[in-house]
């Protein structure tokens, strides 16, 4: 009964709507006398109400439901179409002026020399375009569209008269259908025309001529060849299998000033690097990244990617060639750009550079004094240390980048510790620890003499969670040093078992000329006893080994003097890890093993080659000798490989390439980073290291069953220019633990890490 209704209702509809459109034809078409065609009449007939019957003038008249629907049309179509109208004029009269104004105050704010506004408004109009795809192009359609029906609507009333809704829904069906009255109006038919005409083009301009604009301009963006109009950006020169930890490590800094766009300057294809770093999972959080094409040392090249304008230029190494050639690349990039401009760029900001080679870090610097340059050198001692301590690199993983505590500075007065001396400086701050000061002259002193008494020039270098625990003290210490001190005897610091000066012998396995296989062999050289020996497993030939350490000695300008490379076993690459190959290798004879990542063919198969090595060399081992503990030092390249060794128990890996990232990231952020990890990494700076307490008592003083963290930090403190940093708590070690006077368990088998003077 409804469907009927319903069906009744619409063919009234209809009819009125025929009636309507005929009688207004007629009234144009039929001169004066002429009959009414047959179907209008029939037609108006039916619009003409039966005589009614004969009622009292008191009854209301009902209103027909077909009057009812089309008034309710007629104010849906106004609702529609007044708000089309608003929207249109809202867009040209206060979006877009607004989005120009905010534009340009960006473009003002970044400083950009030497671009014009419409450079930069041509440059976002393109990243917004390469970046949203389709939706970019419904926007454009959409805008489109209302512009038309716009300006088309207000023509219409302006020269026709009328609502401005009428003129609206009639342009809507010019631009649409091009349905133009040919007896209409001169003005009439000229807006219909023009409204048609319009309509036309813009289908055509989105169809063909914007559309092939825009291919080129994709294309082009594809291709990273349009200019970058950026400013306080972050340049990277170079892409590597760094790329993905430099990228992932900005994204994860907290602070203030953290980056929020990130220009690669690359010598692979825009769509190759962008591709690659999609495959490796790159997890860019909010970061803003851009790639461009180019060469790294071309002054036009580097313009194009505002390397004048960024805050900020990151150069790591090129693991694609040798250590000097890397080094020689990097001075070339930084001779370009130090002669541009008047100062060089950047033209507000300064350079982070990876060197290869410790010798050249001197030089660098002297080369561009915008430079600050870190070297990954130390990072072969690191590995050794960790043979004989294990878990010291869990704790340079904790202390480098931006996942846990980080490097902060303040000054000594509004901290109030100005005069205090270093020896009793960690106990004013019981959530942090002081690692040491900034001079008034810009020197960092790391671990400086606990005599140092703190100058009202100085700032303090402290290791905190994050910057809301870097707060003035109290106005007394949280732990009383002196009064622990007078109440027990002087100490001075002895180390029972240094691990240094013993005759070991040496497997190390995968040397090769661009891992730190070399800077093993130096670090064993400095740490190991007269007579000790070193085999070596690899893919080389042993002529070309013996030259890759001959020039690693003449690079260093010294020889090796403890140590002998006794033997080398070589195997072919696709054989290194093979049962019966690795059956030669003497395994139960070694002290200390070192497995070292073959990246040549890319960061997986360097870990599974290296987890297949460990797994063979594990059975092999328990099968000769079930009582000797195997724990390699095994350098690996992803979580991956971390997940599958501790699953079979080893606990010494360290992933040398994402450490050094971690710390390019921090000085690329700070230059306070930059002062305390130069000195932790280089040759000659301080050590971190694992000790034990009992090498901190005094003579008769009993290892303390029980122990607070502010205790610990005293007993270092009254026997050694050292500085106490974390212990080692459940398995693993805890960096500057929180809760510095909650007492503890301390065993035989408990550690303390410590940085002291080598």
């Amino acid at each position: 009964r409804v469907s009927m209704k319903l069906r009744k209702m619409y063919k009234i509809f209809l009819l009125l709507a025929t009636a309507n459109a005929l009688d207004a034809h007629s009234q144009r078409s039929l001169a004066p006398g002429s009959e009414v065609p047959r179907l209008r009449k029939a037609l108006l007939d039916v619009r003409q109400d039966p005589p009614a019957p004969a009622q009292p003038a008191a009854a209301p008249t009902p209103v027909p439901t077909a009057v009812v629907l089309q008034r309710l049309w007629r104010g849906v179509r106004l609702v529609i179409g007044y708000g089309v109208l608003t929207s249109g004029l809202a867009l040209w009269l206060y979006w877009i002026p607004n989005l120009l104004y905010a534009e340009h105050q960006l473009f003002e704010a970044n400083n950009l020399e030497g671009r014009s506004f419409k450079m930069f408004l041509t440059y976002r109009f393109n990243y917004w375009m390469n970046k949203e795809g389709l939706a970019a192009m419904g926007t454009i359609l959409l805008f489109g569209v209302l512009t038309l029906l716009t300006a088309g609507a207000l023509m219409y009333s302006a020269f026709v008269g009328g609502s401005p809704v009428t003129g609206l829904w009639v342009c809507f069906v010019w631009a649409s259908a091009a349905s133009v009255d040919p007896s209409a109006s001169a003005i009439t038919g000229f807006v219909g025309i023009l409204t048609t005409l319009g309509g036309l083009v813009l289908l055509a301009v989105l169809l063909t001529t914007i559309s092939d604009y825009f291919a080129k301009q994709v294309e082009a963006s594809k291709q990273g060849r349009d200019v970058v109009v950026e400013g306080g950006h972050i340049l990277l020169l170079g892409h590597s299998v760094q790329t993905k930890q430099l990228l992932e490590e900005f994204a994860a800094c907290e602070t203030d000033d953290k980056p929020t766009t990130v220009v690669i300057l690359a010598s692979q294809s825009k769509q190759e690097v962008e591709d690659e770093l999609a495959a490796l999972n790159t997890d860019l959080g909010d970061l803003k990244l851009v790639v461009r094409s180019g060469k790294c040392c071309d002054k036009t090249d580097l313009w194009k990617v505002g390397a004048d304008s960024a805050t900020r230029i990151v150069i790591p190494e090129n693991p694609l060639v040798s250590l000097d050639e890397s080094d020689a690349a990097t001075m070339g990039i930084l001779l370009t750009l130090k002669s541009q401009g008047k100062s060089g760029w950047p033209n507000n900001g300064y350079v982070a550079v990876q060197c290869c080679l410790g010798r050249n870090v001197s030089y660098m610097k002297e080369l561009y004094d915008k430079t600050y340059i870190l070297s990954g050198e130390r990072l072969g001692r690191i590995m050794v240390q960790s043979v004989q301590d294990q878990g010291l690199c869990s704790v340079f993983n904790q202390l480098i980048g931006f996942s846990g505590d980080e490097f902060y500075v303040a000054p000594a007065e509004e901290l109030g510790v100005v005069g205090t001396s270093f020896r009793e400086l960690p106990f004013w701050f019981p959530i942090t620890v002081p690692l040491g000061v900034i001079t008034a002259d810009g020197t960092y002193l790391v671990n400086p003499d606990k005599s140092y008494e703190v100058q009202p020039e100085d700032s303090v270098i402290l290791l905190a969670d994050d910057d809301d625990a870097v707060q003035p003290v109290d106005s007394a210490p949280f732990f009383d040093y002196a009064t622990w001190s007078s109440q027990r005897a002087a100490a001075t610091f002895q180390e029972a078992n240094p691990n240094d000066g013993e005759t070991v012998k040496v497997l190390i396995c995968n040397l090769n000329d661009r891992n730190f296989g070399c800077a093993i062999l130096f670090a064993l050289d400095e740490m190991a006893g007269p007579g000790s020996q070193v085999e070596i497993f690899c893919s080389l030939a042993e002529e070309e080994l013996q030259e890759i350490l001959q020039n690693a000695q003449r690079r260093q300008e010294r020889q090796f003097e403890n140590i002998e490379v006794s033997k080398v076993y070589v195997t072919p690459a696709n054989a290194m890890t093979s049962m019966y190959r690795l059956k030669e290798l003497p395994l139960e004879s070694y002290d200390q093993c070192f497995i070292l990542a073959d990246a040549s063919s890319g960061v997986d198969r360097a870990d599974e080659q290296t987890v297949a090595m460990v797994l063979q060399m594990q059975s092999i081992l328990q099968d000769r000798d079930p009582e000797k503990e195997f724990q390699p030092m095994v350098e690996i390249c992803t979580s991956t490989a971390e997940e599958q060794l501790s699953e079979i128990g080893i606990q010494n890996m360290i992933n040398t390439s994402l450490l050094v990232s971690k710390a390019m990231a921090m000085v690329t952020i700070s230059t306070i980073n930059h002062g305390v990890l130069s000195d932790l990494l280089s040759t000659d700076g301080n050590n971190m290291d694992i000790m034990d307490l009992t090498d901190y008592l005094a003579e008769g003083e009993e290892l303390p069953k029980v122990l607070t963290f502010a205790e610990a930090s005293a007993i270092v403190s009254r026997g050694a220019q050292q500085v106490l940093v974390g212990w080692s708590a459940d398995g693993d070690f805890e960096v500057n633990p929180k809760s510095k006077l909650t007492p503890r368990a301390w065993t035989a088998e408990d550690r303390l890490v410590v940085i002291k003077d080598v």
